[in-house]
């Protein structure tokens, strides 16, 4: 054999060090080993896995709860099956070994076995950084605040055809609207179907007792304060629905052309914080003190009579802001709070309506407009108009459910969250 010719590879099993060696042994590589590792906590409860620099606590409880062997884990609907009457919360680990790089095995003292990789881990982390990754870019996209100054920097604006024929402009007008609560799109055709293949594109339009398109238009007898040609105050949509409409698309037809019937536009959320950070005990009390938004009317001969309770500031558990509602019109007389909590209430009221219009950001929508607005966060109004004999202002608007946008955005995330 010409062994000058000739090249061995060893491994070394304890080190896993790989040495190529020629007659000159002119170089040598040196790989260690980093594999995944796990091993049962000190109090028994935990499983602390460890891979390359990297080490992550996992419960054991989490673990055996979410096993994906075909008998507890259900693939094609990506649900779980485990038998939840027979769970022992308490479970306990006989062994863990590692299967190979990527994969561990255990062996739970209810005599089944799971089998977990590090990738699908990694992607469950209970680490700060690993929930926060996942709250950022599958739960919903990081909400970006902003004042009036910064209206017309953040506002984007989308091709109606775009919209319509590429799922990647889609997926940006969708993500742009979920992080500031606003979004444009131009040169729709101006017919009154526009907004509902807009919806449709998105999923599927939300119906109210108003039906599933409404007409902005000045009309007599109008039992909507929105049908009036008179200024609109700054309001949200629907706030006595429990699960109010998440987006208000509208759809500019016919524009008047004079002065007047300008769009007000604020980001709630903006001036909320501004006043927890400056004016807690107003933002407190907003937070804390439930109105009464109510609605009774009659739509196309059906009577509706609706009522709900919340605060114009509600919360969710971490408190972060969850909602706004916010409508002089709708909110109702009654007004069960204690009587000295009412003084206290309107003075916060006066605070945030002055806030909300001092941030509110003008402009007009012209025909083949369509603003798309976050009902759960800005408030909208309009200037008040004057229609001539030859030109009515109309819009068509048509709501969406953010639990549509939001899984639209994860479906469409898949394949454009790195492009964009």
């Amino acid at each position: 054999m010409n062994v000058s010719r000739f090249m061995r590879v060893l491994t070394q099993i304890n080190s896993n060090e790989i040495i190529l060696s020629r007659k000159s042994n002119l170089f040598k590589i040196t790989r260690r080993w980093f594999g995944i590792r796990a091993a049962v906590s000190d109090d028994n409860e935990s499983l602390e896995v460890k891979y390359q620099k990297r080490t992550d606590k996992f419960p054991l409880v989490w673990l055996r709860d979410n096993c994906t062997c075909e008998n507890c884990f259900h693939k094609s609907s990506q649900s779980r099956i485990i038998n939840w009457k027979e769970f022992d919360i308490n479970i306990k680990v006989n062994s863990v070994e590692a299967k190979d790089d990527n994969n561990i095995e255990i062996n739970w003292n209810d005599n089944h076995k799971s089998v977990y990789s590090w990738d699908w881990l990694e992607k469950r982390s209970f680490s700060e950084a690993g929930q926060e990754k996942f709250l950022k870019d599958v739960y919903m996209p990081t909400k970006k605040l902003w004042s009036k100054n910064e209206f017309f920097d953040i506002l984007r604006s989308y091709e109606y055809k775009d919209i319509i024929n590429e799922d990647e402009a889609l997926y940006n007008w969708l993500k742009d609207l979920a992080v500031y609560g606003v979004s444009l799109i131009k040169n729709a055709f101006e017919n009154e179907k526009e907004c509902q293949k807009i919806s449709e594109r998105v999923a599927f339009v939300k119906k109210t007792h108003y039906g599933e398109s409404f007409y902005v238009v000045a009309k007599e007898g109008t039992n909507n304060v929105a049908y009036l040609s008179n200024p609109l105050q700054l309001h949200t949509d629907l706030p006595y629905y429990h699960y109010k409409p998440g987006v208000i698309l509208l759809h500019c037809i016919v524009q008047n052309k004079g002065k007047g019937g300008g769009n007000l536009l604020t980001d709630a959320f903006y001036v909320a914080e501004n006043l927890r950070n400056k004016n807690k005990d107003v933002f407190d009390v907003l937070a804390s003190i439930d109105v009464n938004w109510l609605d009774i009317g009659e739509e196309d001969g059906v009577p509706f009579h609706k009522i709900h309770r919340d605060p114009i500031i509600a919360l969710d558990s971490h408190g972060n802001i969850r909602t706004i509602r916010h409508s002089i019109p709708q909110r109702d007389s009654y007004f069960t709070v204690n009587i000295e909590d009412v003084k206290p209430w309107y003075k916060a009221l006066k605070v945030f309506v002055d806030q909300i219009y001092s941030n509110a950001a003008h402009f007009k929508t012209q025909p083949g407009d369509i603003l798309a607005v976050d009902n759960t966060r800005l408030v909208h109004g309009r200037l008040g108009y004057q229609d001539t004999k030859d030109v009515k202002r109309l819009l068509v608007g048509n709501y969406l459910d953010w639990d549509e946008i939001h899984s639209k955005l994860r479906v469409l995330g898949k394949r454009f969250a790195k492009a964009s």
